[in-house]
C-alpha cells in the first residue's frame, strides 16, 4: 500500500451530551470518500483523541472501517505521551480490520529533541507490521 495524493485528518463529531455522534461521523466519512479523498486519518491529533477514552478511540476507527468498506486506505492515529502506551495502542490498532497504516506524533507538550523523538518512534515501528507515518 502506498499513500499518495490527499488524505484527510478527520474531526470526531460529538453530540450535545458529549458522546461520539456516530451518525455525523458516518456521514462525514461517507462524504469524504464520495468526494474523492485518497485516504482517511481517524484519531489523528485533529480527531480530539486526548478527549476520547479507549473504547471511544477504537469505536471511531471501527466506524471508519465500516463506512469506508475498503474504498480508501485508513491511517489510524495511535499517539500518546507515553512511549509504552503508544506501542500498546499501535499494536492494538494494527490488529483492527481495515487499518492500513498507523499515524503517531511526537509526544505533545514535551518538545523532544530529534534523538528523543526517534527513541520514541522506533519502538512503535518495531512493534507492529504496518507502515507508519510520524508527525
Amino acid at each position: 500500500m502506498q499513500l499518495r495524493d490527499v488524505g484527510q485528518a478527520l474531526v470526531t463529531p460529538f453530540s450535545q451530551d458529549g458522546a461520539i455522534d456516530e451518525n455525523a461521523l458516518r456521514n462525514l466519512v461517507a462524504w469524504q470518500v464520495e468526494s474523492g479523498i485518497d485516504f482517511l486519518v481517524p484519531c489523528g491529533t485533529t480527531g480530539e483523541t486526548p478527549t476520547l477514552n479507549h473504547d471511544e478511540w477504537l469505536r471511531v476507527i471501527d466506524v471508519n472501517y465500516r463506512v469506508v468498506a475498503g474504498r480508501v486506505p485508513i491511517v489510524a492515529g495511535a499517539t500518546s505521551n507515553s512511549t509504552q502506551e503508544a506501542v500498546a495502542k499501535a499494536k492494538e490498532v494494527a490488529a483492527r480490520p481495515g487499518v492500513n497504516a498507523i499515524l503517531t506524533a511526537s509526544p505533545y507538550y514535551n518538545k523532544p529533541t530529534q534523538e528523543a523523538s526517534t527513541a520514541t518512534s522506533a519502538p512503535i515501528a518495531e512493534a507492529v507490521d504496518k507502515p507508519g507515518h510520524r508527525l
